[in-house]
């Protein structure tokens, strides 16, 4: 990968905490977030930390987004046009709700960021897109990046187990090349990786680690 796709983030300037979780769907990102939250939560006080989703629903109830995860058919459908929708929604949001929480000294976790949109737009082949990294640079760096990371078969499998999933897409390539894309990144971003296979605990008791360090 050349030196364009490396990611140019702003450094966190406030007293809060960003905590970006990133991985496939059916990585066990979810779980790790709903442990990591009511673990600091209980260690910090309900108010002093924000979980929050990207892309937000701004983008996600949008006709072009619902499209493109619920249909099989994407042949009208241009994925850089889905690019700047949620880099707008990632920027915004970052400006409207994650930076205030984080200058008003909160901890803010963030169930996935813009090495999601990285991940998807590199394994659909678009590799030159300079606006998408010129836009990015608006964007603060998390403090902490945690991979949820399993195989892909058994990401697939998970999440064909789940009923509220029936009626969706599931590209079971492309989600292959997501998650390499996202090991490929790990260390250029510096994620912590967890294996998310077996006992959630086990990977929950290196993310309090790396928090308490």
């Amino acid at each position: 990968m050349d030196k364009q796709s490396n990611l140019k983030l702003r450094n966190n300037p406030y007293k809060g905490k960003l905590i970006a979780f990133e991985g496939t769907d059916g990585a066990g990102k979810t779980t790790m977030i709903n442990k990591t939250a009511d673990w600091l939560k209980t260690k910090l006080g309900d108010d002093s930390v924000l979980c929050v989703k990207q892309p937000t629903d701004m983008s996600r109830k949008t006709k072009l987004f619902q499209k493109m995860m619920y249909c099989k058919n994407h042949d009208d459908i241009d994925y850089r046009a889905v690019q700047l929708l949620t880099m707008s929604d990632r920027i915004q949001h970052g400006t409207e709700v994650i930076e205030p929480a984080l200058k008003a000294g909160k901890t803010v976790i963030c169930d996935r960021y813009i090495f999601t949109s990285l991940a998807n737009m590199l394994a659909r082949g678009f590799n030159e897109e300079t606006w998408f990294f010129e836009a990015a640079k608006n964007l603060l760096k998390p403090d902490f990046t945690f991979l949820a990371y399993v195989e892909p078969s058994l990401a697939i499998s998970r999440i064909k187990s789940r009923p509220e999933e029936q009626n969706r897409h599931l590209n079971e390539d492309l989600l292959k090349r997501v998650a390499q894309h996202f090991i490929e990144m790990a260390d250029r971003e510096n994620f912590i990786v967890l294996d998310t296979s077996k006992d959630a605990n086990i990977p929950f008791s290196i993310i309090k680690k790396s928090l308490e360090a």
